[in-house]
């Protein structure tokens, strides 16, 4: 699915806010789903109780999420976890968009 720059843009500025990040995330999905996994990868090393605290005020299905961490690899995990952040941020950015219509 391609999202707009704004809903992108909306994404990426909730993400740095919920990963307390000084960094500018980028605002093109794949970029933004990179920068993501290495985020989470960090987090998957150094620090799970920050991330799972993270997955559950973003609210990623458990379902989902037990399916991503059936992965070989940290990294791949990491990945499949980035994507079901960024989804769901994508998902929330367009109800918000949509009811503002409103």
């Amino acid at each position: 699915m391609t999202y707009s720059p704004a809903l992108l843009e909306s994404a990426a500025r909730q993400l740095q806010r919920v990963f307390e990040s000084e960094r500018q995330l980028p605002s093109q999905e794949s970029d933004l789903t990179r920068e993501v996994a290495n985020m989470v990868l960090y987090l998957l090393r150094h620090n799970l109780n920050q991330l799972l605290n993270i997955l559950y005020r973003i609210d990623v299905e458990e379902r989902k999420l037990k399916q991503a961490m059936l992965a070989a690899s940290e990294e791949e995990v990491a990945e499949n976890i980035a994507r079901l952040i960024v989804e769901r941020e994508l998902l929330k950015a367009q109800i918000r968009f949509r009811y503002s219509q409103n």
